[in-house]
């Protein structure tokens, strides 16, 4: 019985492999997901986007994807290691099927605790060399190598010295170069080899890859030579521009049905028998063509539907430019989580793939992130949250919203959805190392292409790390906004805030005719309190007159602490409210001071305007008269002392 399925025959298949956007990547992919129905499994792939030319904190990034796997649920997994290129991850994924008991497949990358499948490179290169010395009779045949010391390189290498010397041709060191594998090197061995005199020129060039091959003929044809009636060239790899390449490349190519079907039967003789081979060699298959002289049979009508469907893809790309150049520009235009998602359905069905998962991190994304949240967090990089958020699910042209799940599910509901589409492709989501999520679209064969597929996830990351950014960016200005607008020491308005909102209140009631309030409070006392009890005490004292004005303001009045020991209210207030609103504070303070037990009493005096607002009276008059009634109690208080409280 499988993992997650309950039936024998169900199994669940993991594939990790990388650089999907490559010819050789899609064709392993595609062929693995026409074979699954016919075995009747389910397969997730777990993929990225990755090369080697870019930055280490991108491929940090795009590596984060290989965390998401949960071997628990897995039958048996299958791994690209050579396309991964990261040694550690790739251990790291071996190692840990294996501790789960998980059967691994490893392909082109011999490995310790895999069932092996291995190309043989050594016969294929063999046979080109054997072909170019034997069937086309090339006397002076010279080598384009890819690393000195490479393994690989040094294999096709040595090939090449037997089958010349088996064919009575001694190799001189000036017929060996070194093109690392890339065009760059391979251009300047060209131009060395190209400055000889005519009658120094090879006969044939024998390349280690297709694009070392490729550079080659165009090298000769800059210099006015034919391909390949001056100078004979093979390749090696079967990439997709050799056969669009004219002339068509002599070549070696492995062909991605035959490792995919290798892989399931290997992985069925494992469900079945529980044993199986653990090195499998494949055969290459031979590409004798054009540049070597061995003529195709394709004619012009051929190529001119390869130049149709070239031109078709790229009117397809150019579109897909457009779509996202506008799912930018209106994700930039977002300021809620909700607009991103709405924005989002209008863009998603550009994948074609019919079920989509657009899954990120807990709480990447808030409308209203805390301060703390966003000063002390520290980003996802080495993978995922234990709870992960389904930010949008498709199925068809119906969504589902913010779905809480765990990371260790992969997706909110995997066997269902699995037992429905069979296939599930998952990318990562990052912004160079820090893990953003992950997006997963239900897969066939023909249904997605990976270039658009990667400058949508690519968008979307950035995007989503943009929204992120000014999602923050609001609650900081608000933040500070409010700091600049509120009393550090009451959390009340300060005297900016206060004067911001009398402007609108104060305005409110000369056109509504209602009375207006406006109070101008002192605390009584408060010098003698910090002269006698400390600064700390006269704090606790104003903290008081805040906390105690704000409860007698109610919600029809607004304060604010405008100084020291100075205090203002206003509104625009009923008489019921005017009337009783100094009865109201007297009370807050003579309970707090026979509550405390202080030797000091807090007090205050206070002036107070409740007058219609005539029209073109400016709010300062009316402050200058709540001040002067203030003054005229605060007199009396002061000569009464009542603020030394208790006597001792």
């Amino acid at each position: 019985m499988g993992k997650l399925f309950d039936t024998e025959k169900e199994k669940l298949i993991a594939v990790c492999i990388a650089g999907i956007d490559e010819y050789t990547q899609t064709g392993y992919i595609d062929t693995l997901t026409e074979l699954v129905d016919k075995v009747g499994y389910e397969v997730i792939f777990f993929t990225t986007f990755s090369s080697t030319c870019m930055s280490d904190h991108f491929l940090d990034g795009e590596m984060n994807i290989f965390s998401l796997i949960n071997y628990r649920l897995l039958d048996g997994l299958v791994i690209f290691a050579e396309t991964i290129k990261d040694s550690a991850v790739v251990h790291t994924i071996v190692a840990s099927a294996n501790a789960a008991g998980v059967p691994v497949v490893s392909v082109d990358h011999p490995m310790d605790g895999c069932y092996n499948i291995v190309f043989d490179y050594k016969d294929a290169m063999e046979r080109l060399v054997r072909h170019m010395a034997q069937e086309h009779s090339f006397r002076r045949i010279e080598y384009i190598g890819g690393i000195p010391g490479n393994p690989a390189s040094q294999e096709r290498l040595d090939v090449f010295y037997k089958v010349m010397e088996e064919n009575g041709q001694t190799v001189a060191p000036s017929q060996i170069h070194y093109g690392y594998f890339w065009s760059g090197p391979t251009e300047k061995v060209m131009d060395e080899i190209l400055s000889r005199p005519r009658q120094e020129m090879p006969d044939a060039v024998v390349c280690a890859n297709d694009a070392m091959a490729l550079v080659v003929c165009k090298k000769l044809r800059d210099a006015g030579l034919r391909v390949p009636e001056d100078v004979a060239v093979t390749g090696f790899d079967g990439i997709q521009e050799a056969s669009y390449h004219s002339p068509k490349l002599t070549t070696a190519k492995m062909e991605a049905e035959v490792v995919s079907t290798k892989i399931f039967e290997i992985l069925t003789e494992l469900f079945t028998c529980g044993e199986a081979e653990k090195t499998h060699l494949l055969p290459f298959t031979m590409i004798f063509s054009e540049s070597s002289g061995c003529y195709s049979a394709l004619d012009d009508t051929t190529k001119n539907t390869i130049v149709q469907a070239l031109y078709t893809k790229i009117d397809e790309n150019h579109f897909m430019t457009n779509r996202m150049v506008m799912m930018m520009a209106e994700l930039s235009a977002c300021s809620t989580v909700a607009d991103v998602r709405g924005c989002l359905k209008a863009f998603i069905p550009n994948m074609v793939a019919w079920k989509s998962w657009l899954c990120i991190v807990d709480d990447y994304l808030k409308d209203c992130p805390k301060v703390e949240d966003i000063v002390n967090h520290t980003e996802q990089k080495n993978g995922y949250t234990g709870r992960m958020n389904c930010m949008l699910r498709r199925d068809g042209w119906e969504y589902e919203e913010n779905i809480e799940f765990s990371k260790d599910g992969i997706l909110p509901d995997l066997k269902k959805d699995l037992q429905l589409c069979g296939k599930i492709l998952i990318v990562p989501l990052h912004v160079l190392e820090r893990t953003i999520g992950y997006f997963a679209v239900s897969y066939a064969t023909g249904m997605i292409e990976f270039h658009q597929m990667q400058n949508f996830v690519n968008t979307l990351s950035s995007e989503l790390a943009a929204v992120k950014v000014r999602l923050e960016q609001k609650t900081m200005v608000e933040k500070f906004k409010n700091q600049s607008i509120h009393d550090a020491l009451t959390g009340i308005l300060n005297r900016r805030g206060f004067f911001e909102k009398l402007k609108d209140s104060y305005g409110n009631s000369m056109e509504s005719g209602r009375k207006f309030a406006l109070i101008s409070l002192d605390m009584d006392g408060l010098k003698y309190i910090n002269d006698n009890f400390g600064h700390g005490e006269g704090d606790i004292a104003i903290r008081f007159t805040a906390d105690a004005l704000t409860r007698a303001c109610g919600v029809e009045f607004f304060c604010a602490r405008t100084g020291g020991d100075e205090f203002m209210a206003a509104g625009v207030v009923g008489e019921e409210a005017a009337k009783t609103f100094e009865e109201r504070l007297q009370k807050e303070f003579d309970d707090y001071n026979a509550a405390t037990g202080h030797l000091y009493r807090v007090g205050f005096s206070m002036g107070m305007m409740y007058e219609n607002v005539a029209q073109g009276l400016p709010a300062a008059e009316f402050i200058r008269m709540a001040d002067e009634r203030m003054y005229v109690q605060k007199a009396e208080h002061r000569k009464r002392k009542e603020y030394q409280g208790r006597s001792q």
